[in-house]
């Protein structure tokens, strides 16, 4: 079940810590309703499994989702069903709330040392359940509201994540990048942080695809998001193109940029050498991956890049901005400013 970067990594410990023989209770907002895995006891699917044990909350309640998709989300589904106005939360806060009461309400039932909450989203049932089991609490922290809108204007999930981190007995940041704007911009202990970078998510090293496409191919993927820079890709798109025509740029990925980038692609006339595949799952990415001449990270605020690993470990060359935390482990990759275009063409031009 593929949810992003913080999905992998959630997946990738989780499964790293019940082959070490710690039993682990998984509360989920949202998830696939016939689990299988070699790892997991599934309560909802019925799947019969050692070492996790898989509550699934039903919630609309989706990985990096805003208030307006949540919103687009529970007017679509009133309009079919009438439960829904009953079932769930009217604004994506609310039903954070309703999560909240709910995962407490199945936490009370299990036996558990340590809570570990991750996306912001889940911090009031993290905190809800400490309350009521007085259990140590990790808070791992994988971006932020100021990474998400870059000017932090979302006032009520900057109060909700630093309620997370005040109310946590140990936080993780994935990058020293996390880590600094955790304690300049929250007001969090430096002793209270542990920086830990994510690792490069196990990819199928056999499963090796190239191109039949006899042109450079460059590559986006990710969220098309503003925190993603996929317009700075475009812009850098245009200025490689009138050097070299010889290219050609793929854009994996879906977001609320997603309209905005197709249009000012079509605006500077080079829809022709521009492939949008949507969203893509983890073979589709594979693909990608092994496919692409460079893959591009132009991220204004990138807390870590995992995708630039997933690059890496397919033989593929990275660019990634400086504005990273993946940047602070990577010594050998190219690098650049988000907002420099020019350097970022020549960059893709020269690999």
């Amino acid at each position: 079940f593929f949810a992003g970067g913080v999905g992998i990594v959630c997946y990738e410990m989780a499964k790293a810590l019940t082959q070490k023989g710690i039993p682990l209770t998984y509360i989920m907002p949202f998830g696939p309703r016939n689990v299988k895995s070699d790892a997991a006891k599934v309560i909802v699917a019925d799947q019969v499994l050692p070492g996790i044990r898989i509550n699934v909350v039903d919630s609309l309640l989706r990985a990096y989702a805003t208030s307006e998709e949540y919103q687009q989300q529970y007017d679509l589904l009133s309009g079919t069903k009438d439960k829904a106005l009953t079932l769930y939360g009217r604004n994506l806060f609310e039903e954070i709330v309703r999560f909240a009461l709910r995962a407490r309400a199945i936490a009370a039932t299990e036996t558990f040392d340590v809570i570990h909450a991750h996306d912001w989203t889940t911090v009031p049932a993290a905190i809800a359940i400490q309350r009521m089991s007085k259990k140590p609490l990790i808070m791992h922290v994988h971006n932020t509201v100021y990474d998400r809108y870059l000017n932090g204007s979302n006032e009520i999930e900057y109060s909700i994540e630093k309620a997370g981190m005040d109310a946590a007995d140990r936080v993780i940041a994935i990058s020293h990048y996390v880590k600094n704007r955790l304690i300049e911009s929250y007001g969090i202990a430096e002793d209270k942080i542990s920086v830990v970078h994510n690792a490069t998510p196990m990819m199928n090293k056999e499963m090796i695809f190239s191109s039949k496409v006899p042109e450079k191919i460059v590559l986006f993927a990710g969220r098309v998001t503003i925190q993603k820079g996929p317009d700075y890709f475009v812009e850098a798109a245009k200025k490689v193109l009138e050097k070299d025509e010889n290219v050609r740029f793929i854009m994996a990925g879906t977001g609320d940029m997603l309209p905005h980038v197709m249009q000012r692609v079509a605006d500077l006339n080079i829809m022709d050498k521009f492939l949008f595949t949507g969203f893509y799952n983890r073979e589709e990415a594979e693909k990608l991956f092994s496919m692409a001449s460079v893959a591009v990270m132009p991220s204004p605020s990138e807390p870590f890049g995992v995708v630039a690993l997933e690059a890496l470990q397919k033989g593929t060359p990275v660019i990634i901005s400086k504005q990273s935390g993946v940047s602070e482990v990577l010594n050998h990759a190219l690098k650049v400013d988000f907002w420099d275009v020019d350097d970022l063409a020549n960059k893709i031009l020269a690999t």
